[in-house]
């Protein structure tokens, strides 16, 4: 079967990261596969170098709302299909979401898929703008075979918002290979050197980008009331972003005294996570962060909002806690009290290795994935 993937941006995210994974180890003797993306961002190499795919990066598919670009991404990425003669289309995020589907739709591919990995509205949007991605939902979902989403909540919001009926949707969570997500083996001391960190006090992190949907200016509000109570931790911020000029704005009138490390991004997650106590993600909206799941595999317990899936990841006192959205307060008391409570801490470090080994294994996506793909290339959905 002819499978063509599209995602917007070749970056450091979970869809990009769980596309990734479904292209390097879905079956070459049953699938055919092919990408569609956009020419720069962190991942490119990866997506170029994968084993028995072809690649195809259009200048034209690009992440905010260009009616002119959008249109020549449209007829771009149709012709591509025809030119490949895809049976099958799977695509990512909001704006491949769309632009993918209606191409596939011109270019009459059969079976059209599309992963929400968090919706295209949210409630900090303008009322209009919100209203206007729901109708595009609605209406590209007419004619999409199956509606995948990583989390259950993501589903509920669906239904919700009358997106498509809810036997179009299904639930299919990341997976992750967890074997060699932990073969890192470092030594700690080194590692905290090369991140700028000189002493053997606790490290407190946030992976993300620095946009407004991960509000990673909470995160240092959260890091000074830490700071205040306990002055012997460190904190890193992994990631970039828009907002890095804010932050370190922000930074700049606090009291840290050098605590605080922006990373940048790093291809060293595995490592970074084997000296981190305790992961933190703020975000106001969510799908599934894979940051959480990655950090849970390692056993670093997480403080996060509660959007999104992150429920369905963090168990209030068992593998970490939830505040709400904004509530830095709250994040900054939750990582105190994990730091402060050793018993309580080691037995959410099991807990979260545990949990995530019996849910979010590579090996159990990519089963669910060629189970959906056979199911709606013999119109079963």
């Amino acid at each position: 079967m002819n499978v063509c993937h599209v995602i917007t941006k070749p970056e450091l995210g979970g869809a990009q990261l769980s596309t990734l994974n479904i292209l390097s180890d879905l079956p070459r003797d049953k699938y055919k596969v092919s990408l569609i993306t956009s020419p720069s961002g962190k991942l490119c190499d990866e997506f170029r170098g994968l084993k028995d795919a072809r690649c195809f990066f259009t200048p034209f598919l690009i992440r905010s709302i260009n009616p002119t670009v959008d249109i020549l991404a449209l007829i771009h990425i149709c012709s591509i299909y025809i030119k490949l003669k895809s049976e099958l289309v799977h695509t990512h995020s909001s704006k491949a979401g769309i632009i993918g589907r209606w191409a596939a739709r011109f270019a009459k591919v059969p079976v059209i898929i599309h992963t929400v990995h968090g919706w295209s509205f949210n409630d900090f949007q303008p009322r209009l703008l919100k209203r206007l991605f729901i109708l595009l939902e609605r209406i590209t979902a007419g004619f999409t075979t199956k509606i995948v989403c990583v989390s259950e909540r993501d589903l509920q919001i669906g239904v919700k918002y009358n997106i498509a009926p809810r036997e179009k949707f299904q639930v299919i969570k990341y997976g992750i290979p967890l074997a060699k997500f932990r073969e890192s083996s470092i030594d700690p001391v080194a590692k905290k050197l090369e991140l700028g960190i000189r002493n053997n006090d606790p490290v407190v992190g946030m992976i993300s980008c620095l946009k407004k949907q991960k509000s990673p200016l909470d995160f240092i509000k959260a890091s000074i009331k830490i700071y205040e109570k306990i002055p012997g931790v460190n904190f890193l911020l992994i990631g970039d972003g828009i907002l890095k000029s804010e932050c370190k704005k922000l930074l700049s009138r606090s009291p840290l005294n050098g605590r605080f490390i922006f990373t940048g991004w790093r291809r060293d997650i595995s490592e970074i996570l084997d000296i981190l106590d305790v992961s933190v993600l703020t975000s106001k909206w969510e799908g599934m962060p894979i940051a959480i799941i990655e950090a849970l595999s390692k056993g670093c317990p997480c403080v996060a909002t509660d959007v999104g899936g992150s429920s369905e990841l963090v168990k209030n006192g068992i593998t970490g806690y939830l505040t709400r959205p904004g509530a830095y307060e709250d994040t900054a008391n939750r990582v105190l009290y994990m730091l402060q409570n050793k018993d309580s801490y080691s037995s959410m470090k099991k807990a979260a290795i545990s949990f995530i080994d019996n849910n979010f294994a590579l090996d159990r996506m990519l089963k669910d994935i060629d189970s959906l793909y056979m199911k709606a290339a013999r119109g079963i959905t």
